[in-house]
């Protein structure tokens, strides 16, 4: 009897998992990823030829060889199934990604939108088209009065229908910068991250069990009241509830891990924060629990003494190290239920 009793609990918990497929959920600060092309309406003159960092095709191949390497190495070497991304100048700079040789096998489809920020950066999102049934972009500009005049990235926003005919929002961020002090520009990411709770609000609205998922350089900590108070982002999973949204980074910031370095100091900017429905083990789409984690290969990370640990990254001031980031990427995995 107990020996039946134990052949169906295995074979129902090997049905279970045969039931599921398990996706990664990334986010990569691309670092500057911008193409050789003057675009007279952009800012990009320093990103040129002949302009400041001397940036040549030889530079943006190598650019893109570096970022299609990351990309491709995670989820156990299958790549990001849906990857966000910020610091992207172009569509073409996108494309061009996705279609890296280490890329091309993965069938990679962009979602991109042209923005008002000063610098002519981007958001951006990738999928996997295997994975996806339709899928359909929007863009949400920051109106320059709650900034103080500024120009900023808009909020990108990819609505993905998957296989099992499950909607996932995925809202793409980069907050505005510390670069006037911390303090000074806190009311600007505090700002953003109240058009973000909007957007989440209004799709709570049409279902209130929507799955959701909030990525970016946040450019704050997951304990900064941007992301606490005006986004709503627990680092408390039986706090999640309701409209509210769980930080899946928060413990693991507050365990002294970063995706970004300053001044010799870990900062966990980088962030994956979902929507409730996702912690449902009744959910179609679950978060697979304590799957978050800052993504880094050696490869990444900078191999002389001094700076050995940090981020390999493209540039330090105007020297070229032909490095990858000066951002760790973020990852999650999620279970997709039939």
């Amino acid at each position: 009897m107990l020996k039946t009793i134990y052949t169906t609990a295995l074979l129902s918990v090997i049905f279970i998992a045969n039931a599921q497929q398990k996706v990664s959920v990334a986010f990569y600060n691309q670092e500057n990823l911008f193409d050789t092309i003057n675009d007279p309406i952009k800012n990009d003159e320093e990103f040129l030829p002949e302009g400041k960092f001397k940036w040549n095709t030889e530079k943006y191949n190598n650019k893109l060889t570096h970022m299609a390497q990351v990309i491709a190495s995670m989820n156990e070497g299958k790549g990001a199934d849906f990857i966000g991304m910020c610091e992207v100048e172009s569509i073409n700079a996108l494309v061009d990604l996705s279609k890296n040789n280490q890329l091309k096998g993965f069938a990679y489809k962009p979602i991109f939108f042209e923005g008002e920020d000063e610098r002519g950066i981007d958001n951006a999102f990738l999928y996997k088209s295997s994975l996806v049934k339709a899928a359909t972009g929007k863009t949400f500009a920051i109106d320059r009065e709650g900034l103080g005049g500024d120009h900023t990235r808009n909020i990108l926003l990819a609505e993905i229908t998957l296989l099992n005919n499950e909607k996932v929002y995925f809202l793409v961020n980069h907050w505005p910068s510390r670069r006037e002090g911390e303090n000074e520009s806190e009311f600007k990411r505090k700002f953003v991250a109240s058009e973000v709770r909007s957007i989440c609000d209004n799709i709570y609205k049409t279902n209130s069990k929507a799955n959701i998922i909030v990525m970016g350089d946040l450019n704050d900590e997951p304990t900064n009241l941007s992301v606490i108070t005006s986004l709503g982002a627990t680092g408390a999973m039986s706090r999640t509830k309701d409209n509210l949204l769980f930080n899946t980074m928060y413990a693991l910031a507050m365990d002294g891990q970063g995706s970004h370095k300053y001044q010799g100091k870990w900062g966990m900017l980088d962030q994956i924060i979902i929507s409730a429905n996702l912690l449902n083990e009744k959910s179609k789409v679950q978060y697979v629990k304590e799957s978050a984690q800052v993504y880094k290969q050696d490869f990444m990370l900078e191999t002389a003494e001094k700076y050995k640990g940090n981020p390999f990254r493209t540039f330090v001031g105007n020297k070229y190290l032909n490095g990858y980031s000066d951002h760790l990427p973020v990852m999650i995995y999620l279970n997709i239920g039939k």
